[in-house]
């Protein structure tokens, strides 16, 4: 894949928080997917603002939500958010060098929304893989280029859903796909059968 990854701009984190976004990627349609119990240790992978993370961790009553972003600006808003909302059971991160200082193996889920686009190239899927409990699963959600739309990313930056999986795949994942997003592909992935798991033990 030659296309570069395209980056989110911190500028614009206002939009993250725009209600027309709930009519076309609602925040419980996207958490069903992860069909939590309760208890479970998730990564949102890509978090942003918290937009997801504040209410993935109210539906975490005995688990713990690791929220982890690259860009420094909003891993403090994410912070000041999760403080706000009062939630001790969310751990903030800052990704850097493609890597999250955590075990590898810790997560039961991994939720990783509009993330795709912007890692293409780099070992952010390679991360998660490491992160992903043999058990586990990656739910990712991603902008669709192959459709008609107004919001989110130029449609020519964004990924078909055929593009997804193969990145999907290439990192060590199966991935089935899960319909009902009309600007959006999603799929839940599992480290495929006989692929090679995640190097070291370590953070």
């Amino acid at each position: 894949m030659s296309r570069r990854p395209h980056k989110f701009d911190p500028a614009r984190a206002e939009q993250l928080e725009h209600p027309e976004r709930q009519e076309f990627l609602p925040n419980e349609r996207v958490l069903d997917l992860l069909d939590l119990r309760g208890g479970e240790t998730v990564v949102d992978y890509g978090a942003g603002i918290g937009i997801l993370a504040v209410p993935l961790a109210r539906s975490l009553p005995r688990g713990v939500v690791h929220a982890v972003d690259e860009s420094p600006e909003m891993v403090g808003r994410l912070r000041e958010r999760v403080e706000r909302a009062g939630l001790p059971n969310v751990r903030t991160h800052l990704v850097e060098e493609n890597r999250v200082q955590l075990e590898s193996g810790v997560a039961d889920r991994i939720l990783a929304v509009n993330v795709l686009h912007e890692v293409v190239g780099e070992t952010a899927l390679a991360e998660m893989r490491r992160l992903l409990a043999p058990d586990g699963f990656l739910l990712c959600v991603d902008w669709r280029s192959d459709v008609e739309r107004e919001m989110g990313p130029p449609r020519e930056v964004s990924l078909s859903p055929e593009e997804g999986r193969s990145m999907l795949e290439e990192a060590g994942f199966s991935a089935d796909p899960v319909e009902g997003f009309p600007y959006h592909f999603a799929f839940l992935a599992r480290p495929a059968v006989g692929a090679t798991g995640p190097a070291g033990e370590g953070p």
